[in-house]
């Protein structure tokens, strides 16, 4: 799309860059509620994908708005967190679904629902794929939070120079990906938790085992690398700016976006932004709550007991699971996402007194399915049958076919 749009058929079109932003905005919003409820984890994150796409589609339309309205500067800072996010869900992606296949290969399933407990057997798998989560959550200091943040200032420089119209336009896109951000880490959390903590809820999780080292080291080069992306953005944003420039034949303005080694700079000091001193902040943190911790427990003495759950046997019953989490958060929003409810009851009498078994199946409606994919693959199918024929296989057929194109073709250029 960017090449397309920008490079390929560059234009002034205004209302490009506005559907652009309302997909954007659409689509990280219902990608990740999408997600939250999802259950197979590789399907769990490719609705990720369509919510960070989502993302993506923010700074391009902005970038195509910017460019259209004549504010060449703003549309290379839309323009470079769009291409920023796009090498950075390439990077925290790619090590959440080598994650995801560890997990499958270890447990021989993709149900998050019967996962549960494998950090203990799976510590590498656990730890990159927390750092995949925190990336994708936007969570500092890794690379997700950066794109995010610069998509977030091209987002608020388009409200004051702008129409009215355009202002709510902008605000549309602020709000879906404030939303955005906030159901994905919630989503991550559900993930992560359910995947790897508590107690295992099947014999597959029981039995599990750590992947490969060759399988280790992939992750822990992309997780490496999502690290560097967001503490190296000083370095990362000017070569985007570089390409961002020679794809629009714009010219950056510093006092619009500049950066250094150390720090990143926006709209003449109205946002400024240090990942090294953030990362160096929170690693601070974690040293000094760690002496802390060790200061005033050195004298106590730590003993190891059953958790207390009130006389009953402790089981992976008693967890929440990952449908439960995330119901609560999906009522919020069905109005979009339609949730479902179907139960069914099997009852051991003809006289249904005595219930036996009772099934409760919860999904949502997908509008992409209902509204996009299955009416194209209706209409392709209805001109296809139509197409069908006039495939006679008579070769005078196929002669005057050609014949009446040419003869069509002649006119039209007759008279254009």
């Amino acid at each position: 799309l960017i090449r397309f749009f920008i490079d390929i058929v560059p234009g002034e079109a205004l209302w490009l860059g506005i559907v652009i932003l309302l997909i954007g905005a659409a689509s990280s919003l219902l990608g990740v509620l999408y997600a939250l409820c999802e259950h197979d984890l590789k399907r769990l994150l490719a609705y990720h994908s369509i919510e960070n796409i989502g993302i993506i589609l923010l700074g391009l339309g902005g970038a195509l708005v910017f460019g259209a309205l004549g504010f060449d500067a703003l549309m290379i800072l839309a323009l470079v967190a769009s291409l920023y996010h796009t090498a950075n869900h390439a990077v925290f992606k790619a090590l959440l679904f080598l994650g995801a296949g560890s997990v499958a290969h270890a447990t021989h399933t993709r149900n998050i629902e019967e996962y549960g407990g494998l950090i203990k057997t799976m510590g590498w798998t656990a730890g990159c794929f927390l750092i995949g989560s925190l990336a994708i959550s936007g969570m500092p200091p890794f690379n997700g939070f950066v794109s995010e943040w610069l998509t977030f200032q091209a987002l608020f420089a388009g409200i004051a120079p702008s129409s009215m119209a355009l202002t709510v336009l902008f605000l549309v896109g602020i709000s879906s990906l404030a939303f955005t951000g906030g159901l994905a880490a919630a989503c991550f959390v559900k993930a992560f938790g359910a995947v790897f903590l508590a107690k295992p809820r099947s014999e597959h999780a029981r039995h599990a085992h750590e992947c490969g080292m060759a399988m280790r080291l992939g992750m822990a080069g992309l997780a490496l690398l999502a690290l560097l992306l967001g503490i190296g953005s000083g370095y990362v944003v000017p070569a985007l700016a570089t390409v961002a420039e020679k794809l629009t034949g714009a010219v950056g303005d510093a006092s619009t976006l500049a950066s250094t080694s150390a720090s990143i700079v926006v709209r003449d000091q109205f946002a400024a932004l240090s990942m090294p001193a953030i990362a160096a902040l929170l690693l601070g943190l974690l040293i000094a709550a760690w002496v802390v911790v060790a200061i005033i427990s050195r004298n106590r003495k730590i003993t190891t007991g059953l958790t207390w759950d009130c006389g009953s046997p402790l089981s992976s019953r008693m967890e929440i699971t990952a449908t439960g989490f995330s119901r609560s958060l999906l009522i919020i929003f069905k109005a979009l996402v339609r949730p479902t409810k179907k139960i069914e009851s099997v009852f051991a009498d003809k006289r249904e007194y005595v219930l036996s078994q009772r099934t409760v199946d919860l999904g949502v409606h997908d509008v992409y399915e209902t509204y996009g994919y299955n009416p194209l693959h209706y209409w392709t199918d209805r001109l296809s049958l139509i197409a069908k024929k006039i495939q006679s296989g008579n070769v005078n057929a196929y002669i005057l076919y050609v014949a009446i194109a040419l003869l069509l073709m002649m006119i039209w250029t007759s008279l254009f």
